[in-house]
C-alpha cells in the first residue's frame, strides 16, 4: 500500500478520535462539579501536544545552525509540523483561557487575591489575566511568524542550483531567532502553567527543564512521523546514514534532560528548604510515586540503555520503540507537573477514559493537520532538498 492509500485509510480513523476526545471532555466537563483536576488534565495534554509540535521547526534550525547535513532528511516534516498545527495551538489556547482559565488558576478564582497574598495581601501585577492573554499573544506571534518566514525561505532554496551565501546567512540568524522565541515561548508557558500555579514557590531551572524536555521529545516524535509521512519505496529500509544520528541525537538529548533533572532538585533538596523541597517531593512520593518511576524508566533509564548499543540505533524498529518509550514519559513528566497541585492523587485519573481520550484526541489533531497540509499544499516537497547526508555530522 502506498502512502496516500494508507493516509486515505487513517483519516476517518484520526477523525473518529479526534471526536471522541471533544465529545467525552465537552460531556465530562458539563456533567462534573469538581472540574479542577478535568481542566488539569486537559493542559497537560495540551503542553503536550506544544512540546511535540513547536520542537519541529526547532529541530531544524538546530540542524542549520550545527551544519549537520543528514538531518535534511527530516527537517521539512519538522518545519511543517510546526505550522500545519497552529490552528490546535490557538483553539486548545483558547479553550483552556475563556473555558477553565479560573478552574486552572488559584488567582483566577474567587479567592485569587487571598491565597496569593497570605490572607489579603496584594497580589503581583504579573498575575493578571488579561497580562496572562497577552504575554501569550506576545511570544507565540513572534514565534509561529517567524518560523514561517523561516520556512519559506527553506523552500526558496530549492530554487538555487547553488543556494547564495547571503541567503544560507539570512537563514541561519533568522534559525536563532526562532530559537530565542522558542525559549522565550516555552518558559512563559514553564511558568504560568506549572511553576507560578503553586504559590510562592519559585526556581530559576525550572523553564530550562521544561523546554529541554520538548528538545528531547519533539525530535523522537519527528522520527516517529517520517516513518508515516516520509514513503519509500517497498523493501527499501531507511539509510543508516539517518537513522545511527537520531539514535545519536536522543541520546544525547537523554543526557541533557537528566542532567536539568538534576539541577532541577538537587538546588532545592540541599539548603533542606521546605517550602521548596515540598512540592517536588509530592510529585515523587505517595500515591505519585508509581508515575514518578514510571517516568523515569521512561525518560532515562530505558533510553539510555537502548541506546548503549550501537544495535538498537541502526535499527528502524529499534530506535522507534525508543521514540515511542521517550513520548510516553514525556507525557507523564507533563502530568506530574501540573496534576499534583490539583489533586492528592488518592482518586487517580492518569488511566481514566477522559486522559486517554484526551491524549489521543491531540496526537490525532497533529495527524490530521500533516494530513490537511499536504492535501492544501501538495506541491510541498515533503523533503527539503540538500547535501548527501554525512557521517562526519
Amino acid at each position: 500500500m502506498n502512502k496516500y492509500g494508507f493516509r486515505s485509510m487513517l483519516l476517518p480513523v484520526l477523525l473518529i478520535i479526534l471526536a471522541n476526545a471533544i465529545f467525552t471532555f465537552a460531556y465530562v466537563a458539563s456533567t462534573n462539579s469538581e472540574s479542577q483536576t478535568l481542566w488539569g488534565l486537559l493542559a497537560v495534554n495540551y503542553l503536550f501536544f506544544l512540546g511535540l509540535t513547536q520542537t519541529g521547526i526547532i529541530f531544524s534550525t538546530i540542524m542549520r545552525v550545527a551544519k549537520s547535513t543528514w538531518a535534511t532528511y527530516f527537517n521539512r516534516l519538522g518545519e511543517i509540523l510546526t505550522l500545519a498545527t497552529l490552528p490546535v495551538a490557538v483553539i486548545g489556547f483558547l479553550v483552556l483561557f475563556y473555558g477553565g482559565a479560573e478552574h486552572l488558576f488559584y488567582w483566577m478564582g474567587a479567592h485569587g487575591g487571598e491565597a496569593a497574598g497570605h490572607g489579603g495581601g496584594e497580589m503581583s501585577p504579573w498575575l493578571n489575566k488579561n497580562f496572562f492573554l497577552w504575554r501569550y499573544v506576545a511570544t507565540m506571534v513572534p514565534f509561529y511568524f517567524l518560523s514561517y518566514l523561516y520556512f519559506r525561505g527553506s523552500r526558496a532554496e530549492e530554487t538555487h542550483r547553488e543556494v547564495p551565501n547571503c541567503l544560507r546567512v539570512k537563514m541561519s540568524f533568522l534559525g536563532g531567532f526562532i530559537m530565542f522565541f522558542y525559549v522565550f515561548a516555552n518558559t512563559n508557558l514553564a511558568w504560568d502553567f506549572a511553576m507560578m500555579n503553586i504559590p510562592h514557590w519559585e526556581s530559576t531551572i525550572f523553564p530550562g527543564y521544561y523546554w529541554v524536555g520538548n528538545l528531547l521529545v519533539g525530535p523522537a516524535f519527528l522520527f516517529i512521523l517520517a516513518r508515516v509521512f516520509i514513503g519509500r519505496r517497498p523493501g527499501v529500509p531507511f539509510d543508516l546514514d539517518y537513522i545511527e544520528p537520531m539514535g545519536k541525537l536522543l541520546m544525547g538529548f537523554t543526557l541533557t534532560w537528566i542532567y536539568m533533572f538534576w539541577s532541577q532538585h538537587i538546588v532545592m533538596w540541599y539548603p533542606e528548604l521546605s517550602h521548596r523541597y515540598g512540592p517536588l517531593l509530592e510529585r515523587m512520593s505517595g500515591n505519585y510515586l508509581l508515575v514518578f518511576v514510571a517516568m523515569m524508566l521512561a525518560l532515562f533509564i530505558i533510553p539510555f540503555f537502548m541506546l548503549v548499543f550501537r544495535r538498537i540505533k541502526l535499527t528502524v524498529f529499534g530506535l522507534t520503540t525508543v521514540a515511542v518509550i521517550l513520548c510516553f514519559g514525556m507525557w507523564l513528566n507533563r502530568y506530574l507537573m501540573i496534576i499534583p497541585t490539583y489533586s492528592d492523587g488518592s482518586t487517580p485519573t492518569l488511566g481514566t477514559y477522559v486522559n486517554i481520550s484526551l491524549a489521543l484526541g491531540f496526537i490525532s489533531a497533529a495527524l490530521l493537520s500533516l494530513i490537511c497540509f499536504f492535501r492544501l499544499f501538495p506541491d510541498v516537497t515533503i523533503r527539503a532538498k540538500g547535501a548527501a547526508p554525512s557521517k562526519g555530522h
